[in-house]
């Protein structure tokens, strides 16, 4: 049985590994923000061809590099390449506010799952970019360029999601129909997790207990004919977008990369719409950053909006990340905060559940049925 390298020893053999190649780096930066893999930002020792001076080295072993002992398939890593590989021929989408594309994957080993990525210099995740550039009670005066960067970010959701039911990505589909495993560790991080939640807050979430589970199997249903699932992102939340860390400005445009692409699989489209939808509303009723809201409404506008069933499927989704992610992720508010995110979410999958259109009128998501 082979044994797995120590974390400490990684860098050492990623530079080994790029020494005498075109990528060869004199010195390694370890990148945080993911929990799967290694991830290094590389100087390299001469500059690429592209006049490119640093790289994104993403290595992957059979385990979460956070937590050894949670096993996961290095198949992951191979999913991804490919599905870089092929997003290469996805036009981006840009306003004058952003350009909103995928990372170029430069080379991928299969041998030892070291993928070799374009580096976005000086880049932070949205959901760090969110509160260090806009306060609580944002000045409306900021209000046009979150509408505008939400807008290009859901458009080009929308063009990725159609671009990929074409029957010229049929290998993505393929891919995509390969990451089973991470399709399903996704999905019970939200339905699975949704009903153990209900004894984690058991005075807000108790007398929900019947309705999650109809919701629950309901979530279920949806994944148990690939015939009628699409190729989706599957992790397309703020973490998993990247921008420089600098105001944005209508003179300038501002690059952004979609990341992260291990958890491509199939899906429902509306579980990606909705999560990224989900962790933009937090901004907003967390911390009171209005920048938070703007950049969703912004976004959906972008996708082109939801039809009905869709928006109802958005809301109970969104219900459940408020529920599993506002009250498991630490760092968000206080406990009282807490409680009362979970409570607005047992309340959208509810009322997402029963289809009642009116409450959400009131809501700070009616724009779900714009």
């Amino acid at each position: 049985m082979p044994v797995s390298p120590a974390s400490d020893d990684i860098p050492s053999q990623v530079e080994d590994e790029l020494r005498g190649t075109s990528f060869e780096c004199d010195e390694l930066s370890v990148l945080t923000g993911g929990n799967a893999n290694f991830v290094f930002r590389g100087h390299l020792a001469k500059a690429l061809p592209n006049g490119a001076h640093h790289v994104l080295i993403k290595h992957g072993e059979g385990y979460v590099s956070s937590n050894p002992s949670f096993k996961l398939p290095t198949s992951r890593c191979v999913i991804e390449s490919e599905s870089l590989k092929a997003l290469g021929n996805l036009s981006p989408t840009q306003n004058k506010w952003c350009r909103v594309r995928t990372p170029e994957l430069y080379q991928f080993n299969a041998t030892t799952n070291t993928q070799i990525q374009e580096y976005l210099p000086g880049a932070i995740d949205l959901k760090t970019y969110v509160p260090r550039h806009y306060a609580p009670n944002t000045s409306p005066s900021k209000k046009a360029e979150c509408l505008g960067t939400g807008k290009s970010l859901g458009q080009w959701l929308k063009n990725f999601h159609d671009w990929a039911v074409k029957p010229e990505q049929a290998n993505l589909r393929d891919s995509a129909t390969a990451n089973a495993a991470l399709q399903k560790l996704k999905h019970a991080t939200y339905y699975v997790y949704l009903m153990q939640f209900v004894d984690k807050f058991p005075a807000i979430l108790s007398d929900s207990r019947s309705i999650f589970k109809e919701v629950k199997a309901m979530a279920d249903a949806e994944l148990s004919d690939d015939a009628t699932l699409q190729t989706v992102h599957g992790d397309f939340w703020t973490g998993n977008v990247l921008l420089p860390d600098r105001a944005l400005s209508d003179s300038v445009i501002t690059p952004m990369f979609v990341v992260d692409w291990e958890v491509v699989s199939l899906g429902v489209r509306v579980r990606d719409v909705a999560q990224m939808m989900a962790e933009l509303y937090m901004h907003k009723i967390f911390k009171r950053i209005d920048a938070g809201a703007w950049l969703m409404k912004g976004f959906l506008a972008g996708y082109g909006g939801l039809d009905t069933n869709e928006a109802f499927r958005a809301a109970i989704h969104i219900g459940c990340h408020l529920v599993v992610i506002g009250g498991g992720v630490q760092g968000w508010g206080s406990p009282e905060d807490v409680e009362r995110v979970v409570a607005l979410g047992r309340d959208m999958i509810t009322k997402g559940w029963q289809r009642d259109r009116e409450w959400f009128t009131g809501s700070g998501v009616s724009c779900l049925f714009c």
